[in-house]
């Protein structure tokens, strides 16, 4: 019941209603690299994470990745395409050791019709999702690729990251070819990207886990323009 209460979709929900929810809702434990679902699965649930990192991609027959996000604590995802019929349009994997809390879709049906506020809360959360794709998609346009991995471990800094006497520590175990398959470039230009930010004073490392300076940070942002 404590963990639905900390996810935006249940923030508000009283104790008893929780209780109910909770008995619908069992764990799920992955370890690191297991795949949670699989592109073209049946969209039959949607996930919140109790705790670890999964990370959401797409992809291509030509065998390359495309890595749309990262979520963390919390955050819900798997919640596009939820009727019976469809299909999973991304893949999800866990990146370290990671439970997540699972509503089925028959479930969240029954919410969406019986409980406007959650019907409400749902569509913030698809409105929000909506918005952070277009953003990055106006990023990825507007930027170059130091541009945009400097755009990327900034906002890994605020929403993963804990301010250390060093900068901001972002414990997300990402590899260069992660950070390649995120903005879209390749792992040599990653590589020439993160001794860029390193030498500009924006990174103290150019491996995980990274130590961010944010405002140096976005310095770098803001002469990309």
């Amino acid at each position: 019941m404590w963990h639905l209460k900390r996810t935006s979709l249940f923030e508000d929900w009283e104790l008893d209603d929780l209780e109910r929810l909770s008995k619908t809702t069992p764990y799920r434990n992955f370890s690191a690299g297991d795949v949670i679902y699989h592109m073209d699965d049946p969209a039959d649930a949607i996930y919140f994470i109790k705790s670890g990192l999964v990370k959401v991609s797409k992809l291509f027959p030509n065998g390359k990745e495309a890595i749309l996000g990262v979520v963390g604590q919390y955050d819900a995802f798997g919640e596009l395409l939820l009727t019976a019929q469809e299909r999973r349009p991304t893949q999800a994997e866990a990146i370290e050791p990671t439970i997540l809390i699972l509503l089925p879709r028959a479930g969240l049906e029954v919410l969406l019709e019986t409980r406007p506020k959650v019907a409400l809360k749902f569509i913030q959360i698809m409105a929000a999702r909506l918005f952070e794709s277009q953003a990055w998609s106006a990023e990825v346009s507007a930027y170059s690729a130091p541009g945009r991995l400097a755009s990327l471990l900034s906002r890994f800094a605020l929403e993963f990251g804990h301010v250390t006497n060093d900068g901001t520590r972002v414990d997300l175990k990402l590899t260069q070819e992660d950070l390649s398959r995120m903005i879209g470039a390749t792992r040599e230009t990653v590589s020439h990207c993160l001794n860029r930010l390193k030498a500009s004073g924006a990174i103290s490392r150019t491996r995980a886990p990274f130590v961010v300076n944010q405002l140096k940070l976005e310095a770098f942002i803001a002469a990309e323009e």
